[in-house]
C-alpha cells in the first residue's frame, strides 16, 4: 500500500454570496493512474480582505463525479466568527480531515465544490487536499447536510427544530456532526448548547444528543467571538458499533440554546454513514 497527497488550485468564492463554486479553477482534478482509493478529503478556507463585524465564515463543501460512486458527499467547514466592532483577533480552525475511502478511483475526474451558507462582506479563498492509497483503506463513507442551514432559539433553554437529513440505502451512521455559529456577536453572550438527533428509522432505541463546541464573546464593544480551533463537534462510532438504520430513513435533528441570544446562531448538522 502506498499513499499520495495532492492539492487543488485555491479558487475564490463569490462576495455576498451563497452561489456554490468549483474548486481547481473551475475544473476537475484527475485522480492519478495507478491509485485506486480516496482515502480523506482536508479543505481549508482564508478570507482575502479585511473581517466584517458581526459575520460568521460558514461553508459546506461537496464532492462528485460522472467517473466513481461518491454521493452524495458533503460536509461542513469549521466556522470562524468576527466581533462585533473594533475586535482584536479572530481564530483560524484547525485542519479537518473526512474520511472518505471512495474505491475504484484509478484515472477519475472529481469535482470540488465550495458554498459559502450564509453572505459575507468578503470573498473566501478556498482550497482542498485529496489523500490517495493505491488499495483500499476501509469502507465508504458517505456524508450529508441538510439542503439548508437553520437558525437557533434566542430565549434560554429554547430547542429549535433543524432542517432534515434523508439518507437512502444507507446501512449504519458513521458519525453525527453539527456546526453553530453566530450571526451577531454580542458582548458577554456565547453559544452554548446541546445537538439531538432522532429518528424512527434508526434500528435501536437509544438516545443521540452531545454538546455543541462552545464559542464565547468577551467583554465590551470589541467583543471577538472566539472559537476552539477545532470549530466543530464531531461525535465518531467504530464500524459496526454506529446506529443501524432501515433502507430509507428521515434524520431529524433539534438545537438548545443554554444562552440568551440576541439573534439566533446559523447551526447545522451533517452526518456521515455507509451502505
Amino acid at each position: 500500500m502506498t499513499y499520495s497527497l495532492a492539492t487543488v488550485t485555491p479558487t475564490s468564492t463569490l462576495a455576498a454570496s451563497t452561489a456554490e463554486v468549483r474548486l481547481n479553477s473551475d475544473s476537475p482534478i484527475q485522480v492519478p493512474d495507478g491509485i485506486n482509493n480516496i482515502v480523506s478529503a482536508i479543505p481549508y478556507y482564508c478570507p482575502t480582505g479585511a473581517f466584517s463585524p458581526d459575520e460568521s465564515y460558514v461553508t459546506r463543501v461537496r464532492l462528485d463525479s460522472n467517473d466513481i460512486s461518491v454521493n452524495p458527499c458533503r460536509f461542513m467547514m469549521s466556522g470562524v466568527n468576527t466581533g462585533d466592532a473594533a475586535f482584536a483577533s479572530v481564530q483560524a480552525p484547525i485542519l479537518q480531515e473526512y474520511n472518505l475511502n471512495i474505491p475504484n478511483a484509478n484515472g477519475a475526474n472529481v469535482n470540488i465544490y465550495a458554498q459559502p451558507m450564509v453572505n459575507n462582506t468578503v470573498l473566501m479563498l478556498v482550497g482542498c487536499e485529496l489523500v490517495y492509497s493505491t488499495s483500499a483503506t476501509g469502507q465508504q463513507q458517505y456524508w450529508n447536510t441538510p439542503d439548508a442551514i437553520s437558525t437557533g432559539g434566542t430565549v434560554l433553554a429554547t430547542r429549535t427544530s433543524l432542517n432534515s437529513i434523508t439518507i437512502t440505502d444507507g446501512r449504519e451512521i458513521t458519525s453525527l456532526n453539527a456546526l453553530v455559529a453566530p450571526t451577531t456577536a454580542a458582548a458577554s453572550t456565547h453559544d452554548v448548547g446541546e445537538i439531538e438527533f432522532q429518528s424512527s428509522d434508526f434500528q435501536v432505541p437509544f438516545p443521540y444528543s452531545f454538546p455543541i463546541q462552545p464559542s464565547f464573546a468577551g467583554l465590551g464593544a470589541a467583543a471577538a467571538q472566539q472559537t476552539n480551533p477545532i470549530g466543530l463537534s464531531r461525535q465518531k462510532f467504530p464500524s459496526g458499533h454506529g446506529i443501524p438504520l432501515a433502507p430509507r430513513a428521515l434524520v431529524n435533528s433539534f438545537y438548545t440554546n443554554r444562552d440568551v441570544k440576541g439573534a439566533g446562531s446559523s447551526v447545522m448538522p451533517f452526518i456521515s454513514f455507509t451502505r
